[in-house]
């Protein structure tokens, strides 16, 4: 008889480390990728993944692997190496790196459910959208741009690309003209995506280039049961291309061959959650494994990428005019700052964004009547979801905040006829909407500050007669309410579209003229280093909505700050001058480019308790001496949240002054607290 076997199994679970287990003779031929059931302290069972196999035994007691669950190798070599990586890198266990890469359900479902046949059932019979603008010619620049992608792809080999494109200037076609040459290989494609709103159309169109039978998507919205069966064909090698969402970057493709990359700088691509990889820097190292073509896009590329470009670090390719001769809109500034009142005045002129403060200036009110009276289209952009912000009492200054976090109460209307209620933004607690000040029992009571719901309200007393819908978060968290949303404005069904960030980016609509950015500083003078940098971007990317048709298109920026460099750089599309302004603000105050951050937040529902862990932790970090900047601890901007006191820690450095700092984060564990550590964060809120 063969001597024992020993597997060494990764559970998704935040123990890093691996577990030991014997093989019986029934499972010898367990192969590495594979997954187990086995036990797991006293009374549990666990599924985890064979990483390891030894016929050395363990010093220690060992227990036997319960069943096997795969007779192949359920997770291939390269994906194993991708999930070491994100293990190291953003410091998860094997086991959770692991989790990212499985589908959602263990075994493929028996029959598909009844409500699935439904719903693809009547996808069917909608209507299709349209698809994206396709130039049958390609313009000098793009054809400068194709060549060496096109090349890439006959080399075989990695290669990154960042393609630095203005609004409409053909970057999706450069796109699909390198995965047409990948897919003539034999080898696949996946395309990705920072938002699911945006995969109708995109969808609609490979589907129409390449067959609907060869093209998958995936993302959050879809059921297990279709995840599974797009995770398996993707394996089988019977999709070629994928679309999807950030954790699409992790599915078994056994002959990938491009990876777009689309709106590199989206600031969704980062997981909020364990592991809190970054979809760009896993999809670098992804195509790096398989030898494939990596190709990032946006029109405002992410400092960071942007330098690295400039460095050559990746292949800068850059597209500064629109396709077909099309002009970038004019950008008109629209001051919003109170002016000096004569007497006599009305009096709530003076509050600037109170109960008497105008949604609408008058040039965007004109602009919007002219439009639907032509019939044209219009998207306005405000990114802020519900009706109002916050309440404040006029009398004592009370203002809704969350018993919860160290939050405001944002007022929404109940959808569908119900009432309406305060709810927090973090927490998702909802409240009663007060009817007197909760402080000094007045009257008093004044809705601050505008959002989607109070932009639609108004726009629909201005305007009786108007078609329109929202689009947010709360609309698109409804089971493909985005979808429908979307078919009725590009089938023009719908005269305005009213919405947050997820408007603002991707969508080709050549019958919107108008572009209305109702609220500009919402995230302006937020405390993160990278606020002036996501006003610009967004700014930039909902202008290039507007004008892709026969008719110009203008855009109206309603602001209180109309001399900030960001909003006068956003007006003249000028995204290298913004980017050299901003690149030397960060390297005056060092932050990156040229550097690496690690945040640290620990929390913990007693304040005191969470300083002094936090305390504790700092002197720890410091007696490393690395050579790091620290910073803290304090505060968080949020400094509660969920009945959580939160103390933040920023580490500041280099990979090899941030290493020793990375490798004592891995094994400490705070007594009292618990620790969440973000590596190269996008958010320091």
């Amino acid at each position: 008889m063969a001597g024992l076997l020993y597997a060494e199994v990764a559970f998704p679970i935040p123990l890093n480390r691996t577990f030991h287990y014997r093989l019986s003779e029934d499972h010898r031929d367990i192969p590495i990728g594979s997954r187990v059931l086995a036990p797991f302290g006293p009374k549990k069972n666990l599924v985890g993944y064979v990483v390891g196999r030894s016929a050395e035994k363990p010093s220690f007691p060992t227990k036997a692997i319960l069943r096997s669950l795969d007779t192949q190798p359920f997770i291939d070599e390269a994906l194993l190496e991708l999930a070491r990586w994100v293990s190291d890198r953003y410091l998860c266990s094997l086991g959770e790196a692991l989790a990212c890469v499985a589908p959602p359900a263990l075994e493929a479902p028996k029959r598909q459910r009844a409500g699935e046949r439904e719903s693809e059932s009547t996808r069917s019979k909608e209507s299709p959208a349209p698809s994206l603008p396709r130039s049958l010619t390609l313009t000098a620049e793009q054809k400068r741009a194709l060549d060496p992608l096109l090349a890439a792809a006959d080399a075989k080999a990695f290669h990154p690309f960042l393609i630095r494109g203005i609004t409409d200037s053909g970057k999706t076609e450069l796109y699909l003209r390198t995965m047409d040459r990948v897919l003539s290989q034999g080898r696949q494609a996946l395309f990705l995506l920072p938002e699911i709103a945006l995969t109708p159309p995109f969808f609609d169109q490979l589907k129409e280039r390449y067959g609907e039978e060869k093209v998958g998507l995936w993302h959050s919205g879809l059921s297990g049961g279709e995840r599974y069966r797009t995770w398996t064909a993707v394996r089988d090698g019977t999709l070629q291309v994928l679309l999807g969402a950030r954790s699409a970057v992790f599915a078994p493709f056994p002959r990938l061959g491009l990876i777009v990359l689309d709106e590199e700088h989206e600031a969704t691509y980062k997981q909020e959650d364990r592991p809190r990889y970054h979809t760009r820097e896993v999809a670098l190292k992804r195509a790096e494994l398989s030898a494939a073509v990596l190709i990032m896009g946006s029109a405002t590329p992410s400092l960071e990428s942007y330098w690295k470009a400039k460095q050559g670090v990746y292949t800068l390719l850059e597209l500064t005019s629109r396709v077909e001769e099309r002009t970038l809109p004019p950008v008109e500034l629209i001051d919003r700052r109170p002016k000096s009142l004569e007497p006599g005045a009305p009096s709530q002129s003076r509050s600037p964004r109170g109960a008497g403060y105008a949604v609408f200036s008058e040039p965007l009110k004109l602009a919007i009547e002219q439009r639907l009276a032509r019939r044209e289209q219009i998207l306005l952009f405000v990114n802020r979801r519900g009706f109002t912000p916050f309440l404040r009492c006029s009398a004592c200054g009370w203002v809704s905040r969350c018993s919860r976090c160290s939050m405001t109460l944002t007022l929404h209307l109940g959808l569908g006829g119900a009432s309406p209620y305060m709810q927090c933004h973090a927490c998702s607690q909802r409240e009663p909407v007060p009817i007197q000040c909760p402080a000094c029992r007045r009257m008093r009571l004044r809705q601050f500050g505008v959002g989607t719901q109070k932009v639609e309200e108004e726009l629909k007393r201005l305007f009786p007669f108007v078609k329109a819908a929202r689009l947010d978060r709360d609309m698109a968290s409804q089971r493909r309410q985005y979808e429908k949303i979307y078919r009725a404005f590009a089938g023009g069904e719908l005269d305005a579209l009213i919405g947050t960030q997820m408007i603002a980016k991707g969508f080709d609509f050549p019958k919107v003229t108008l572009v209305g950015v109702v609220e500009a500083d919402v995230s302006l003078h937020l405390p993160d280093f990278r606020s002036a940098e996501r006003t610009f971007d967004l700014l930039t990317q909902v202008a290039g909505r507007t004008g892709r048709g026969q008719v110009k298109g203008k855009v109206l920026v309603q602001t209180h700050h109309p001399d900030h460099y960001a909003l006068q750089a956003a007006q003249m599309h000028d995204y290298v001058g913004f980017y050299e302004r901003e690149l030397g603000d960060r390297e005056r105050l060092g932050y990156p480019p040229f550097c690496r951050l690690i945040n640290i937040v620990l929390r913990t529902s007693k304040e005191d308790v969470v300083q002094s862990a936090a305390d504790d932790l700092f002197g720890r970090l410091e007696k490393l001496e690395s050579g790091a900047q620290l910073l803290g601890p304090s505060p968080a901007p949020y400094s509660r949240l969920r009945n959580q006191f939160r103390y933040q820690i920023l580490i500041k450095g280099t990979d090899e002054t941030l290493a020793p700092h990375l490798q004592f984060l891995r094994r400490f564990r705070p007594a009292k607290a618990y620790m969440s550590v973000d590596v190269d964060p996008v958010d320091l809120l």
